[in-house]
């Protein structure tokens, strides 16, 4: 059965509102703790970029103000033992209730306010994560003692399971932001991932930092996905051509879906320099040159006319075709498609290759 107009036009549209969907995807995420807990150096080791200022000093004018990542919104919210924010309107105080999930953040034990907080979350069926910061100061302190880093984490654990005997939380963390692909922080990634649904899932995985193997499976399967509906929005120019514009409306599309691929991987700017904080000079150098010839093949207009122009007999062939009414429309849609997939799955390549790479680089680094 071959596929008119309107069939195509519906399957176009269908990848266009799913497009949509996952641009406009909001996950909220309360961060909750005491000053000097580490909650701003978790969102940045979380986000794979500083978006949040560490030491920042919490006031009443600012903790209702979510901290944007794409489409992670990071609600830094003090402990409910603060006089200014007493614990039995807490949740109503900061619209909790809307939340997608609540991590609780401790850099030693948790008390009774947040326990009664933590209670208060399960009542309403926030997906609550108990997170211990600043792992790699206790492991530090523990060699000095002479006690060595697995006898360390184990201690910590138990001691926060029995903390938090008879709370049906979602799970214990413990994490080091200097070390973000050491100890949970990635599970605790991966778990607030299954935590989600639908758009929600996919935008929280384009826009979390990669601290696993899994999640850089699962940027995979989100940048795919991506090209696909870009390529169908390249489609969908075919099948409704604009006189003298045509061409730049299909360059615009992949310069949109170049950046779209290198926020996913972590290769923007912002993410570049978080990393050079945490990575050796050595990796640091090897990794800016591999981005730098990713943005100088992908980065802009005359970069993707160079890879357009390399398909010069098919863009010639869609040119030609698309003044024909229906049959050429199709096949015009069907070469756009095919053009955008193609220079979109490249992109993925070479972008995938420098995000295992720096992922590599970062478990040498903890090891040594």
């Amino acid at each position: 059965m071959e596929l008119d107009k309107s069939d195509l036009n519906e399957v176009l549209k269908k990848f266009k509102k799913d497009l949509e969907s996952y641009k406009h995807a909001k996950i909220k995420c309360g961060i909750i703790g005491r000053s000097g807990t580490g909650k701003s150096s978790l969102i940045n080791a979380i986000a794979g970029e500083e978006v949040a200022e560490v030491g920042e000093i919490e006031t009443t004018m600012n903790v209702k103000e979510p901290i944007e990542h794409g489409g992670l919104l990071f609600y830094d919210l003090p402990g409910c033992s603060t006089s200014n924010f007493p614990k039995e309107n807490y949740i109503n105080e900061f619209n909790i209730e809307e939340f997608d999930c609540v991590i609780l953040v401790t850099a030693d034990r948790f008390y009774d306010d947040d326990l009664f907080l933590m209670q208060e979350l399960i009542r309403i069926k926030k997906p609550v994560y108990a997170v211990r910061t600043k792992m790699d100061f206790a492991v530090d302190r523990g060699l000095k003692r002479g006690i060595n880093e697995k006898e360390t984490y184990g201690k910590i654990y138990n001691n926060l399971s029995e903390n938090l005997k008879g709370f049906r939380i979602k799970g214990i963390y413990l994490t080091s932001s200097d070390y973000p692909n050491e100890y949970d922080l990635s599970k605790l990634l991966e778990d607030i991932y299954s935590s989600l649904s639908n758009f929600k899932k996919e935008r929280f995985i384009a826009d979390i930092n990669i601290t696993s193997e899994n999640i850089l499976l699962e940027k995979r399967k989100i940048a795919d996905k991506i090209v696909s509906r870009y390529s169908a929005l390249a489609a969908a120019n075919g099948l409704n051509p604009i006189p003298g514009l045509d061409i730049g409306v299909d360059i615009t599309l992949m310069v949109k879906l170049s950046k779209e691929v290198q926020n996913i991987y972590g290769l923007n700017e912002e993410q570049q320099e978080y990393n050079k904080q945490l990575l050796d000079q050595k990796s640091v150098k090897l990794i800016a040159s591999k981005v730098l010839q990713y943005t100088a093949r992908y980065g802009g207009k005359e970069a993707i006319m160079i890879l357009l122009k390399k398909a010069s007999t098919t863009l010639i062939a869609k040119t030609a075709s698309k003044w024909i009414p229906l049959v050429g429309s199709i096949i015009a849609a069907g070469i756009g498609f095919k053009m955008t997939s193609w220079i979109g799955n490249d992109m993925i390549v070479d972008a995938e290759e420098i995000a295992q790479e720096t992922f590599n680089s970062f478990k040498k680094t903890g090891n040594n």
